[in-house]
């Protein structure tokens, strides 16, 4: 549900737009109200509501200060104003401050559905951001993010790992296993199996699937390119596989990784 705030001085106009708007058909509910924009403040502070529908003139503080105070506390709901005034500096202003529409009254009821509609489909849009950008502050914490590469020492061209690891940094774009890797250092999938994770940590194929999602990170940071040339570049000719592997180790998808980057 999003939850809507009303601040309005007549109260007359704040019953009638409480108690005859279809509030459900929007997926909306009204869970405070306040006769002035000092009360609005108090009401949006303790119950940070998604969207607050305001008058603009009213006693003490008027809609547009109550706003700006608002905004000032660090709390960003939507708002629609409403006024009985057609005044081009109240638009003005109302616009300034990023304000969702701007009704005057008497409200007409096609407008204020149209408002509500927009609005809550902006309401809507900042919970999905929001939602991946709680999943990616995540992401610096996920498996994939900590995965470290084996470090090669090149004094070790004789080391049966060594060579595995070079051969998936040059080869990781292409079908490999631990058979076809230790098939080319003739020695016996067996053997490399156990040599790999006793050294690196991590088994031959939990390596190679670590080393293509960070490479993918990587490519998905670019603007051009899309998804699946990204899997089809990393080895993954199944786009759904791969989507499915990368949510797995990142935390979010190819596509919610790349909008968190715009």
């Amino acid at each position: 549900m999003i939850r809507i705030v009303v601040v309005e001085d007549e109260a007359l106009v704040k019953r009638g737009l409480i108690l005859t708007t279809d509030w459900l058909k929007f997926d909306c509910e009204v869970v405070g109200e306040a006769s002035n924009g000092l009360e609005g403040i108090e009401t949006i502070a303790k119950i940070k509501p998604d969207i607050v529908i305001t008058d603009v003139r009213m006693p003490g503080l008027d809609g547009i200060e109550m706003i700006e105070q608002v905004k000032a506390e660090g709390n960003k709901p939507e708002f629609i104003i409403i006024s009985g005034y057609s005044e081009f500096e109240y638009a003005r202003q109302a616009v300034k401050l990023g304000v969702r529409d701007f009704l005057i009254k008497p409200i007409e009821d096609e407008d204020l559905e149209q408002a509500l509609r927009n609005t809550c489909d902006a309401v809507r849009d900042k919970q999905r951001i929001s939602k991946i950008q709680d999943k990616m502050n995540d992401i610096s914490d996920s498996r994939v993010m900590l995965f470290k590469e084996y470090m090669l020492d090149e004094k070790k061209e004789d080391d049966y790992v060594v060579r595995a690891v070079k051969h998936i940094s040059l080869n990781y774009q292409k079908e490999i296993s631990v058979k076809s890797v230790a098939d080319s250092l003739f020695i016996s999938e067996s053997y490399l199996s156990r040599l790999f994770k006793n050294k690196v940590g991590q088994t031959f194929g939990d390596y190679l699937t670590y080393y293509r999602i960070k490479k993918a990170c990587e490519l998905l940071k670019k603007p051009d390119g899309k998804i699946y040339e990204v899997a089809n570049y990393i080895g993954y000719k199944d786009q759904r596989y791969f989507s499915m592997i990368f949510k797995k180790l990142v935390g979010v998808t190819p596509k919610e990784f790349r909008e968190k980057l715009d």
